[in-house]
Protein backbone atom coordinates (compact mmCIF):
# COMPACT_ATOMS: atom_id res chain seq x y z
CA UNK A 1 0.00 0.00 0.00
CA UNK A 2 1.24 3.10 -1.01
CA UNK A 3 2.04 5.42 2.35
CA UNK A 4 2.86 9.40 2.16
CA UNK A 5 4.08 11.16 5.61
CA UNK A 6 2.35 8.00 7.34
CA UNK A 7 -0.95 8.51 5.54
CA UNK A 8 -2.05 5.42 3.98
CA UNK A 9 -3.08 5.89 0.40
CA UNK A 10 -6.84 4.19 -0.71
CA UNK A 11 -6.02 2.05 -3.40
CA UNK A 12 -9.37 3.32 -5.33
CA UNK A 13 -7.37 6.46 -5.72
CA UNK A 14 -5.28 5.28 -8.17
CA UNK A 15 -6.94 2.72 -9.76
CA UNK A 16 -9.58 5.65 -10.79
CA UNK A 17 -6.47 8.38 -11.72
CA UNK A 18 -5.39 5.06 -13.59
CA UNK A 19 -8.91 4.38 -15.60
CA UNK A 20 -9.33 7.94 -16.57
CA UNK A 21 -5.84 8.11 -17.66
CA UNK A 22 -5.52 5.20 -19.83
CA UNK A 23 -9.23 5.98 -21.22
CA UNK A 24 -8.10 9.26 -22.57
CA UNK A 25 -5.09 7.87 -24.29
CA UNK A 26 -6.99 5.49 -25.84
CA UNK A 27 -9.25 8.41 -26.74
CA UNK A 28 -7.00 10.06 -28.80
CA UNK A 29 -5.57 6.89 -30.33
CA UNK A 30 -8.38 4.96 -31.26
CA UNK A 31 -6.56 1.67 -30.80
CA UNK A 32 -5.78 -0.31 -27.14
CA UNK A 33 -3.04 1.11 -24.67
CA UNK A 34 -2.75 -2.16 -22.67
CA UNK A 35 0.65 -2.87 -23.12
CA UNK A 36 1.48 0.83 -21.69
CA UNK A 37 -0.36 -0.10 -18.42
CA UNK A 38 2.68 0.16 -16.50
CA UNK A 39 3.12 3.95 -17.73
CA UNK A 40 -0.54 4.62 -16.71
CA UNK A 41 -0.02 2.94 -13.30
CA UNK A 42 2.83 5.29 -12.93
CA UNK A 43 1.40 8.57 -13.86
CA UNK A 44 -1.84 7.40 -12.14
CA UNK A 45 0.50 7.31 -8.11
CA UNK A 46 2.11 10.78 -9.18
CA UNK A 47 -0.79 12.26 -9.69
CA UNK A 48 -2.70 11.23 -6.40
CA UNK A 49 0.70 11.40 -4.34
CA UNK A 50 0.77 15.29 -5.73
CA UNK A 51 -2.98 15.70 -4.69
CA UNK A 52 -2.24 13.84 -1.01
CA UNK A 53 0.74 16.04 -0.19
CA UNK A 54 -1.45 19.39 -1.52
CA UNK A 55 -4.34 18.34 0.36
CA UNK A 56 -1.92 17.35 3.26
CA UNK A 57 -0.08 21.19 3.15
CA UNK A 58 -3.81 22.77 3.14
CA UNK A 59 -4.33 20.88 6.40
CA UNK A 60 -0.95 22.22 7.71
CA UNK A 61 -1.79 25.75 7.04
CA UNK A 62 -5.27 25.64 7.97
CA UNK A 63 -6.27 23.37 10.89
CA UNK A 64 -9.40 24.48 11.37
CA UNK A 65 -12.11 25.88 9.32
CA UNK A 66 -14.49 28.60 10.72
CA UNK A 67 -17.86 26.65 11.51
CA UNK A 68 -19.48 29.49 9.82
CA UNK A 69 -18.09 28.48 6.54
CA UNK A 70 -18.61 24.63 7.60
CA UNK A 71 -22.19 25.14 8.39
CA UNK A 72 -23.94 26.49 4.85
CA UNK A 73 -21.57 24.15 3.18
CA UNK A 74 -22.80 21.09 4.88
CA UNK A 75 -26.38 21.88 4.68
CA UNK A 76 -26.09 22.21 0.58
CA UNK A 77 -23.99 18.76 0.64
CA UNK A 78 -26.93 16.75 2.78
CA UNK A 79 -29.34 18.14 0.51
CA UNK A 80 -27.25 16.69 -2.74
CA UNK A 81 -27.54 13.49 -0.51
CA UNK A 82 -31.35 13.69 -0.68
CA UNK A 83 -31.47 14.72 -4.16
CA UNK A 84 -29.52 11.80 -5.04
CA UNK A 85 -32.12 9.92 -3.04
CA UNK A 86 -30.18 8.82 -0.24
CA UNK A 87 -32.52 8.33 3.02
CA UNK A 88 -31.81 9.71 6.48
CA UNK A 89 -30.83 6.44 7.95
CA UNK A 90 -28.12 6.54 5.40
CA UNK A 91 -27.07 10.37 6.01
CA UNK A 92 -26.62 9.68 9.43
CA UNK A 93 -24.41 7.15 8.85
CA UNK A 94 -21.78 8.66 6.50
CA UNK A 95 -22.55 11.99 8.70
CA UNK A 96 -19.19 12.31 9.54
CA UNK A 97 -17.68 11.15 6.29
CA UNK A 98 -19.76 13.98 4.50
CA UNK A 99 -18.63 16.88 7.44
CA UNK A 100 -14.59 15.71 6.47
CA UNK A 101 -15.12 16.09 2.68
CA UNK A 102 -17.23 19.37 3.12
CA UNK A 103 -14.21 20.34 5.75
CA UNK A 104 -11.44 19.48 3.41
CA UNK A 105 -13.34 21.17 0.30
CA UNK A 106 -13.69 24.78 2.13
CA UNK A 107 -9.63 23.62 3.31
CA UNK A 108 -8.37 23.49 -0.19
CA UNK A 109 -10.47 26.21 -1.96
CA UNK A 110 -9.00 28.84 0.93
CA UNK A 111 -5.09 26.91 -0.09
CA UNK A 112 -5.66 27.47 -4.13
CA UNK A 113 -7.29 30.99 -3.18
CA UNK A 114 -4.23 31.96 -1.47
CA UNK A 115 -1.87 30.11 -3.79
CA UNK A 116 -3.47 31.86 -6.83
CA UNK A 117 -3.87 34.88 -5.41
CA UNK A 118 -1.25 36.21 -7.82
CA UNK A 119 -2.06 34.98 -10.95
CA UNK A 120 -3.90 37.48 -12.41
CA UNK A 121 -5.44 38.34 -15.91
CA UNK A 122 -3.32 37.44 -18.96
CA UNK A 123 -2.04 40.34 -21.33
CA UNK A 124 -3.23 40.75 -24.94
CA UNK A 125 0.25 39.62 -25.78
CA UNK A 126 0.32 36.19 -23.61
CA UNK A 127 -3.44 36.04 -25.44
CA UNK A 128 -1.65 36.81 -28.76
CA UNK A 129 1.26 34.80 -28.13
CA UNK A 130 -0.90 31.68 -26.93
CA UNK A 131 -2.81 31.90 -29.79
CA UNK A 132 0.11 31.63 -33.06
CA UNK A 133 1.40 28.64 -30.41
CA UNK A 134 -1.62 26.98 -30.75
CA UNK A 135 -3.30 28.11 -33.76
CA UNK A 136 -3.66 24.17 -35.78
CA UNK A 137 -6.27 23.91 -32.04
CA UNK A 138 -8.27 26.87 -33.12
CA UNK A 139 -10.54 25.64 -35.49
CA UNK A 140 -13.90 24.31 -36.38
CA UNK A 141 -13.90 20.58 -37.75
CA UNK A 142 -15.17 19.87 -40.87
CA UNK A 143 -18.74 18.06 -41.31
CA UNK A 144 -19.82 15.87 -43.95
CA UNK A 145 -23.48 14.55 -44.27
CA UNK A 146 -23.51 11.15 -45.84
CA UNK A 147 -25.16 7.85 -46.98
CA UNK A 148 -23.59 4.74 -45.74
CA UNK A 149 -24.12 1.00 -46.77
CA UNK A 150 -23.41 -1.84 -44.25
CA UNK A 151 -22.65 -5.39 -44.67
CA UNK A 152 -21.35 -8.28 -42.44
CA UNK A 153 -19.50 -10.46 -43.86
CA UNK A 154 -19.32 -13.77 -43.39
CA UNK A 155 -15.55 -14.46 -41.55
CA UNK A 156 -15.36 -18.06 -43.22
CA UNK A 157 -15.54 -16.67 -46.62
CA UNK A 158 -15.56 -12.54 -46.80
CA UNK A 159 -14.51 -12.25 -50.27
CA UNK A 160 -18.38 -13.24 -51.12
CA UNK A 161 -19.93 -9.63 -49.04
CA UNK A 162 -16.36 -7.86 -50.55
CA UNK A 163 -16.78 -8.60 -54.47
CA UNK A 164 -20.90 -7.82 -54.06
CA UNK A 165 -19.61 -4.00 -52.41
CA UNK A 166 -17.20 -3.80 -55.46
CA UNK A 167 -19.90 -4.60 -57.84
CA UNK A 168 -22.93 -2.14 -56.33
CA UNK A 169 -19.85 0.60 -56.15
CA UNK A 170 -19.25 -0.40 -59.47
CA UNK A 171 -22.47 0.90 -60.49
CA UNK A 172 -22.41 4.19 -58.84
CA UNK A 173 -19.16 4.80 -60.70
CA UNK A 174 -20.62 3.72 -63.92
CA UNK A 175 -23.56 6.04 -63.42
CA UNK A 176 -26.03 3.16 -64.08
CA UNK A 177 -27.31 3.28 -60.47
CA UNK A 178 -28.13 6.06 -57.85
CA UNK A 179 -26.03 5.19 -54.29
CA UNK A 180 -29.14 6.15 -52.00
CA UNK A 181 -31.07 3.11 -53.61
CA UNK A 182 -28.51 0.97 -53.71
CA UNK A 183 -28.03 1.48 -50.12
CA UNK A 184 -31.83 1.15 -48.89
CA UNK A 185 -31.91 -2.28 -51.04
CA UNK A 186 -28.62 -4.05 -50.09
CA UNK A 187 -27.46 -2.76 -46.61
CA UNK A 188 -27.61 -5.02 -43.74
CA UNK A 189 -28.10 -2.62 -40.61
CA UNK A 190 -31.01 -3.71 -38.72
CA UNK A 191 -33.23 -0.23 -39.31
CA UNK A 192 -32.54 -0.23 -42.74
CA UNK A 193 -31.14 3.34 -41.97
CA UNK A 194 -28.79 5.08 -44.87
CA UNK A 195 -28.60 8.42 -43.57
CA UNK A 196 -25.50 9.38 -40.93
CA UNK A 197 -27.20 12.94 -40.93
CA UNK A 198 -23.85 15.65 -40.77
CA UNK A 199 -20.88 14.02 -38.62
CA UNK A 200 -18.14 16.74 -37.24
CA UNK A 201 -14.76 15.25 -37.78
CA UNK A 202 -13.58 13.99 -33.68
CA UNK A 203 -11.53 11.20 -34.86
CA UNK A 204 -9.07 11.67 -37.32
CA UNK A 205 -7.44 8.41 -36.56
CA UNK A 206 -10.69 6.49 -37.02
CA UNK A 207 -10.11 4.13 -40.58
CA UNK A 208 -13.42 5.23 -40.80
CA UNK A 209 -13.50 8.91 -40.45
CA UNK A 210 -10.06 9.61 -41.98
CA UNK A 211 -11.27 8.49 -45.64
CA UNK A 212 -15.06 9.48 -45.00
CA UNK A 213 -13.32 13.20 -44.89
CA UNK A 214 -10.82 12.83 -47.40
CA UNK A 215 -13.65 12.54 -49.96
CA UNK A 216 -15.64 15.12 -52.32
CA UNK A 217 -19.41 15.38 -52.51
CA UNK A 218 -21.17 13.04 -53.81
CA UNK A 219 -17.70 10.82 -54.33
CA UNK A 220 -18.14 6.84 -53.58
CA UNK A 221 -15.31 5.78 -51.01
CA UNK A 222 -13.51 3.05 -51.39
CA UNK A 223 -14.50 -0.08 -49.52
CA UNK A 224 -13.54 0.38 -45.77
CA UNK A 225 -13.49 -2.41 -43.50
CA UNK A 226 -13.96 -1.90 -39.79
CA UNK A 227 -15.46 -3.34 -37.02
CA UNK A 228 -16.35 -6.73 -38.27
CA UNK A 229 -17.71 -5.39 -41.01
CA UNK A 230 -17.89 -3.39 -44.77
CA UNK A 231 -18.78 -0.01 -45.27
CA UNK A 232 -19.79 2.05 -48.55
CA UNK A 233 -20.19 6.33 -47.87
CA UNK A 234 -21.38 8.99 -50.37
CA UNK A 235 -20.94 12.19 -48.71
CA UNK A 236 -24.32 14.50 -50.15
CA UNK A 237 -23.12 17.75 -48.39
CA UNK A 238 -19.54 18.60 -46.66
CA UNK A 239 -18.75 21.98 -44.51
CA UNK A 240 -14.90 22.29 -45.18
CA UNK A 241 -12.84 23.52 -41.83
CA UNK A 242 -12.97 27.01 -40.99
CA UNK A 243 -9.97 28.47 -39.04
CA UNK A 244 -11.33 30.45 -35.59
CA UNK A 245 -9.79 34.04 -35.27
CA UNK A 246 -8.55 35.29 -32.52
CA UNK A 247 -11.46 37.33 -31.39
CA UNK A 248 -13.43 34.36 -31.40
CA UNK A 249 -11.29 32.27 -29.46
CA UNK A 250 -10.05 35.39 -26.94
CA UNK A 251 -11.53 34.40 -24.04
CA UNK A 252 -11.23 30.66 -24.03
CA UNK A 253 -7.81 31.41 -24.26
CA UNK A 254 -7.59 33.82 -21.25
CA UNK A 255 -9.22 31.11 -19.32
CA UNK A 256 -6.93 28.52 -20.88
CA UNK A 257 -3.97 30.63 -19.72
CA UNK A 258 -5.20 30.93 -15.97
CA UNK A 259 -5.82 27.18 -15.80
CA UNK A 260 -2.01 26.42 -16.96
CA UNK A 261 -1.11 29.42 -14.55
CA UNK A 262 -2.43 27.47 -11.84
CA UNK A 263 -1.42 24.04 -12.65
CA UNK A 264 2.07 25.23 -12.66
CA UNK A 265 1.94 26.91 -9.41
CA UNK A 266 0.46 22.93 -7.85
CA UNK A 267 3.15 21.34 -9.67
CA UNK A 268 5.68 23.33 -8.78
CA UNK A 269 4.65 23.38 -4.66
CA UNK A 270 3.73 20.11 -5.18
CA UNK A 271 7.08 18.93 -6.41
CA UNK A 272 8.73 20.77 -3.33
CA UNK A 273 6.89 19.01 -0.95
CA UNK A 274 7.79 16.06 -2.28
CA UNK A 275 11.43 17.06 -1.38
CA UNK A 276 10.60 16.66 2.86
CA UNK A 277 8.04 13.90 2.14
CA UNK A 278 8.20 10.40 3.21
CA UNK A 279 6.65 8.48 0.64
CA UNK A 280 6.56 4.44 1.21
CA UNK A 281 4.89 1.88 -1.18
CA UNK A 282 5.85 3.75 -4.01
CA UNK A 283 6.35 2.01 -7.76
CA UNK A 284 9.48 4.52 -8.46
CA UNK A 285 10.43 2.90 -5.48
CA UNK A 286 10.67 -1.06 -6.60
CA UNK A 287 14.18 -2.60 -6.82
CA UNK A 288 16.08 -2.80 -10.23
CA UNK A 289 15.51 -6.21 -11.54
CA UNK A 290 19.04 -7.43 -11.93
Amino acid sequence: MLIVNQEPIDPSLIEDAFQRIKTTAELLTEVSCCERDDEFLAQAEEEVIDGILLAQEAEKRYPKIDESLVKPAMEKALRQWRENGASWELIEKHHAQIHQETTAALRMDRFTSELFAEVGTPSDEEIANYYREHQHEFFQPPAVRALHLLRFPDHAHPWTEYSHLLALRQQVIDGTAEFADLAREHTQKHNKEIDLDWITMERLLHPFEAILFSLREKEISPIISHDNAVHLVYPLEIKPAVQQSLEEKTEEIRQQIIRLKKQLILRTLAAELRQTAVIDGSRSQDPTPE
